[in-house]
């Protein structure tokens, strides 16, 4: 009965794998896309494994085609932005050629278009260093116009400000103060990363000053949590020998 039941739905309706599952049973539906949200998920991690203490961008290329499959399958859903967004990222090899920038804001910009209402945009501002001096403004300008979520908007002008304010540009410092002011003052309560909007604009508006900054002065308290979670300042380690142990993957 259950196979004739679905061969008349097939012949009546224009139907994909969830269609049909959802048609049979809503929670074969719900596993359907569990399984979807966890192959994009599920492949990143793959290549971050194969990827470390590997050539990055071999592995990069060899891992290329498979999101770009699945980017296409999965068109017009968040697994299908989340593998287009892996690739975004991975213009980043193109930088040797000399047309990171290029292919990279025509990539952003039709995401922008195609996926406006998906708040995972924010990784579009998070990607900034793709886009150039000249790119970067418009792109995020889009950005801001195009989303109606308060989470994107502040990734964008968080982006645009961090880029401004190392300007020796009078007007663009200026500017660069302007957004960093709306950022704290409209999305202050915005977490980002283990900290919120407001603390890094008004860290960023606020710096010390280069006499306090001197070989030979006491250092500006620092206060934050360590990996733990405990709370820890600067002057806890005075008077200590203390091993900062820094990586970074480029």
């Amino acid at each position: 009965m259950t196979a004739l039941i679905l061969a008349l739905f097939l012949q009546a309706t224009p139907t994909t794998e969830s269609t049909v599952l959802m048609a049979l049973s809503p929670e074969l539906s719900v596993g359907f896309y569990a399984s979807e949200l966890d192959e994009v998920s599920e492949l990143e991690e793959l290549h971050d494994t194969e990827a470390n203490g590997a050539n990055r961008r071999e592995v990069a290329s060899k891992f290329l085609p498979r999101f770009e499959e699945m980017a296409t399958r999965l068109a017009g859903s968040e697994q299908g932005l989340g593998a287009e967004l892996w690739i975004l990222r991975n213009h980043w090899w193109k930088r040797a050629q000399g047309t990171m920038e290029q292919v990279a804001i025509a990539h952003a910009t039709r995401l922008i278009k195609t996926y406006k209402d998906s708040p995972q945009l924010t990784r579009i501002a998070e990607y900034s260093y793709l886009y150039g001096r000249e790119g970067i403004t418009p792109l995020l300008d889009l950005l801001i116009d195009a989303s109606p979520h308060d989470r994107v908007d502040a990734a964008a002008i968080h982006a645009q400000a961090s880029r401004l304010r190392r300007s020796k540009d009078k007007p663009q410092a200026d500017e660069a103060r302007r957004l960093l002011e709306q950022l704290r003052d409209r999305y202050g309560d915005l977490a980002f990363r283990d900290t919120t909007y407001r603390a890094i604009a008004t860290a960023m508006l606020s710096p010390h000053s280069p006499d306090a900054l001197e070989v030979g002065k006491i250092a500006p308290e620092i206060s934050g949590v360590d990996v733990t979670g405990s709370a820890v300042q600067l002057s806890d380690h005075r008077g200590k020998i203390v091993l900062l142990d820094f990586w970074g993957d480029w």
